[in-house]
């Protein structure tokens, strides 16, 4: 039996408030993004990296030990807002810290530096450095929960061409000519393992807007950084029409070592009686990572244009790029990718991804609705294996679906659009003329319809 999690807007509120305070302990956070890279670009592909001051705002040492697995890992991310979609166009392999200077950006500096970030210290880490090819390591090797990494790691020392490891991004993504009233973020992210230990794991990303004024460019910063603050909140900053929802719960059944996702939602109404839902589902430090997305849709909405977006790994990383499946059967949408079991390297939605899901309907959003996740490895004995976001807006009921075709009244037009969806149905394999929501087409649906048409037709809708 599978337990579930759910996450009010309220409760989820007051966690995502906490997590952005600092707490005991050790506590790293970006204090800045500082610069910019631009490498070059080779096969349609351009690499950035971005400069990166930490900052230890908790009350103990943050260990900072070259040549071991007690040191930060430095991850770069890049974020395009644009016609209302949020999506991640870039990430980076990830840099590993080896030794901490004792400036003081955050606050008064302990003094503390080399195999520590000292009390109140920051350290910064320029764009070169977080670009040095031979310091990146993948991401499949860390578990961002508990901040645990293998070491050494895969590709240490190693270089290649001028994308290799770097932050790569599809060039068309941030071509100005076909990417008009687009705005970009870049986001940095610090995991370690004493900051998890101390339960501080929540805040260790931060983002900042970028102008790209061409593709050969590099980026300069507009506006200050938004420290503890991950890039999808960029979307609602910009957007007052989107709702976010954080996802927080434990891991391992411990109080301390804690998972986020954040789900992200925005409706637009078309004007012609349908209606476009856009969701971005950001992963920041879960290990046991997403592998369904699923939300209800009430009998008698039909969807179209369902889509999927995601961010490519690259240069060597394991996992399988596979776009996820829809499935719209009944009153559900779903995506999904394999198993854990299945596929240990399928493409999940994994620590310091976004994720995107879209469709259109011919509903009005209920505010109300929910979102779920299912989790991709299994947890220990008790754990939620599918947590549930409340207060999404997802697809209504239909008002009237007596009026098939969506035009005026309830008339004979209608009887007309069914029957035709109904034999294409049939045909075609789809089930747009699934009145009875059956999961399948057949007389019953004929009749369902032609029982709702006369009763609209006599009392109206």
């Amino acid at each position: 039996m599978k337990k579930s999690l759910v996450v009010t807007t309220g409760v989820a509120g007051l966690l995502s408030l906490l997590a952005g305070s600092s707490m005991a302990g050790p506590d790293v956070i970006v204090g800045d993004l500082m610069d910019i890279s631009r490498w070059g670009a080779t096969g349609g592909i351009t690499a950035y990296s971005v400069g990166t001051i930490s900052c230890n705002i908790g009350d103990q040492n943050l260990l900072w030990v070259a040549g071991t697995n007690q040191h930060p890992v430095i991850g770069q991310n890049m974020f395009r807002l644009k016609n209302g979609r949020f999506e991640q166009v870039g990430q980076s392999w990830l840099k590993h810290g080896f030794l901490a200077l004792t400036d003081s950006l955050c606050g008064s500096c302990s003094g503390q530096g080399g195999s520590v970030l000292g009390v109140g210290c920051s350290d910064p880490y320029g764009s070169g450095l977080n670009g040095d090819q031979g310091g990146l390591g993948p991401k499949f090797q860390v578990n961002a929960t508990n901040g645990v990494f293998s070491y050494p790691f895969v590709g240490q020392g190693q270089t290649g061409s001028v994308i290799y490891k770097r932050l790569q991004v599809q060039t068309d993504d941030i071509n100005p000519s076909l990417n008009a009233g687009a705005m970009y973020f870049v986001e940095g992210q610090y995991v370690t393992q004493d900051d998890a230990g101390a339960g501080n794991a929540l805040n260790n990303a931060s983002h900042r807007r970028i102008n790209i004024p061409s593709v050969s460019a590099t980026p300069s910063f507009v506006g200050e950084t938004r420290r503890e603050r991950p890039a999808i909140d960029a979307w609602l900053d910009n957007d007052s029409t989107v709702v976010l929802v954080p996802l927080i719960y434990n891991e391992l059944n411990s109080d301390r070592q804690a998972g986020k996702f954040v789900v992200g939602a925005k409706v637009t109404d078309n004007g012609d009686g349908t209606w476009t839902y856009e969701y971005a589902i950001h992963n920041l430090n879960s290990h046991r990572s997403a592998r369904v997305v699923s939300m209800p849709t009430p009998c008698g909405v039909s969807l179209s244009q369902i889509g999927f977006h995601d961010v490519p790994y690259h240069s060597g990383e394991p996992f399988d790029g596979t776009d996820w499946a829809a499935s719209h059967a009944g009153d559900n949408i779903s995506w999904s990718t394999q198993t854990f079991t299945e596929n240990a390297n399928a493409n999940a939605l994994r620590w310091g991804t976004l994720y995107n899901y879209r469709f259109v309907a011919n509903s009005a959003p209920n505010a109300a609705g929910s979102v779920q996740l299912t989790l991709f490895r299994p947890g220990a004995v008790g754990e939620a294996d599918v947590l549930t976001a409340s207060n999404i807006p997802t697809p209504g009921p239909r008002a009237c679906r007596a009026n098939f075709d969506g035009i005026g009244g309830v008339g004979s037009a209608d009887i007309t659009a069914f029957l035709g969806a109904w034999f294409a149905d049939l045909t075609g394999g789809t089930t747009v003329a699934d009145f009875d929501c059956s999961g399948g087409v057949g007389s019953a649906d004929i009749t369902a319809f032609l029982n709702t048409w006369f009763a609209n037709l006599a009392g109206g809708c």
